[in-house]
């Protein structure tokens, strides 16, 4: 059989077992070239020819034709050969598998990244990893319920929903989920053993598979102390300093500076009435402490409405946003540039949505009952609308409970990924 095209990828991308599985189980023959991001390779001018964007997995066909994202491969691959009914048999089955195609990114794929990246070589955030944690139980909870009386998610046979769905699972297995959480699931463990050792998969699956023998560890990591310095050798004693002959008083004036310093301006903040609410101690709590749980409590304990107020940020021109990554990039901008307020402000906002379909929104606590002397110190503060939350209002204090727990949407569209001002 010839080769349908050649698939580049790293191997332990869950996107790219789904397009190997899913040629394997439709009889393709499908040709695999490892990639490694880590060393560069995405950016190899070859491979930058075929795939400007520089991702992977990507897609090469004999005919030149190339594609890349994985769920448009993994269609791409499914539907070249119909007899497998991969993609469902009508308009609906084919709506079904869609949505499990989206629900695998978005509810496991998504989460399971930011854990990974915290537990290797991001900054621990720990509102992040309990968010991530608890998407997780969600997401799981839900394709428990759906297994309870079903083998298969879209009918009665295999389709590209299990394929994707059992690659994004053995990616959280295999490296994030110990047998502690896994136990939790035993309809999704039992759906997981059959969909990846259905014999037209080969060992696609099952090749090298061990399951993580504990939860993946995302906890701040220790400094190290710094080794103590060898003795130094004895120090030859310091020979004393001669005192300096005191100027005569017709030269004082010499020593003088020729161009007298500028008095430091004092940031009319610091001369608001002191608030006992201490931000650097929120922060800290913030960081280190279960949101929901405790550290919004302790928020609203301390929380000082005459020296403090809650402001809602707003991005202006949200139709220029393209994909994720770069919004999220474009908050960290902003939050950078208000490097000169760190220590009258907190906040924390959002990319809402998907690519070329999405919104930036944001919640920040100023110093003050006025945002303007504590944000508009960012050049760009303009492209953002600005309005007032009134923490008495229900709705207000919810949103920005939400906001800090990362657990809000926007405009019906779901949080995607985010930034925090500390």
């Amino acid at each position: 059989m010839a080769s349908i095209g050649t698939l580049y990828g790293a191997a332990f991308q869950s996107k790219t077992f789904t397009a190997l599985a899913t040629a394997k189980y439709a009889g393709l023959e499908l040709q695999f070239s490892e990639v490694n991001p880590m060393k560069g390779e995405t950016k190899n001018p070859e491979f930058v020819q075929k795939f400007p964007y520089g991702k992977i997995p990507a897609f090469e066909g004999p005919d030149g034709f190339t594609l890349s994202e994985g769920r448009a491969i993994a269609r791409y691959i499914a539907g070249i050969s119909d007899n497998a009914k991969l993609l469902g048999t009508d308009a609906k089955s084919a709506a079904q598998v869609d949505k499990w195609l989206d629900w695998a990114d978005d509810e496991i794929f998504n989460a399971g990244v930011v854990l990974f990246v915290m537990a290797t070589n991001g900054p621990y955030f720990k509102p992040a990893e309990t968010n991530a944690f608890e998407k997780l139980d969600r997401a799981l909870t839900h394709l428990e319920k759906t297994l309870h009386t079903t083998t298969f998610l879209v009918g009665h046979r295999i389709t590209l929903a299990d394929i994707a769905v059992a690659s994004t699972l053995r990616m959280a297995f295999v490296n994030m989920l110990g047998p502690e959480i896994r136990s939790k699931y035993p309809n999704t463990l039992r759906y997981f053993n059959t969909v990846i050792n259905q014999a037209n998969f080969g060992d696609v699956f099952t090749k090298d598979l061990k399951l993580a023998e504990q939860t993946i560890k995302c906890a701040p990591k220790k400094e190290e102390k710094p080794k103590a310095a060898a003795p130094a050798a004895a120090a030859a004693p310091a020979a004393k300093k001669e005192k300096k002959p005191k100027a005569a008083a017709d030269d004082d004036d010499d020593d003088e500076p020729l161009v007298p310093e500028e008095p430091k301006q004092k940031n009319p903040l610091d001369d608001l009435p002191k608030s006992p609410f201490i931000l650097d101690e929120w922060k800290r709590q913030y960081s280190n402490k279960d949101t929901r749980k405790e550290a919004l409590p302790w928020f609203w304990e301390n929380f000082d409405a005459q020296g403090w107020s809650l402001w809602k940020f707003d991005f202006k021109y949200n139709e220029e946003l393209t994909q994720i990554f770069m919004s999220a990039n474009q908050i960290g901008g902003f939050f950078n540039r208000l490097e000169a307020s760190r220590k009258y402000v907190f906040g924390t906002a959002g990319v809402f949505g998907e690519a070329n379909n999405s919104i930036i929104s944001g919640v920040a606590l100023c110093r003050g009952n006025d945002w303007k002397p504590v944000l508009g110190v960012a050049p760009d503060i303009d492209s953002y609308n600005v309005t007032s939350l009134d923490p008495t209002k229900e709705s207000d204090k919810k949103l920005w409970e939400d906001f800090c727990a990362w657990e809000v949407s926007v405009d019906g569209k779901a949080w995607a990924d985010g930034k925090v001002l500390k």
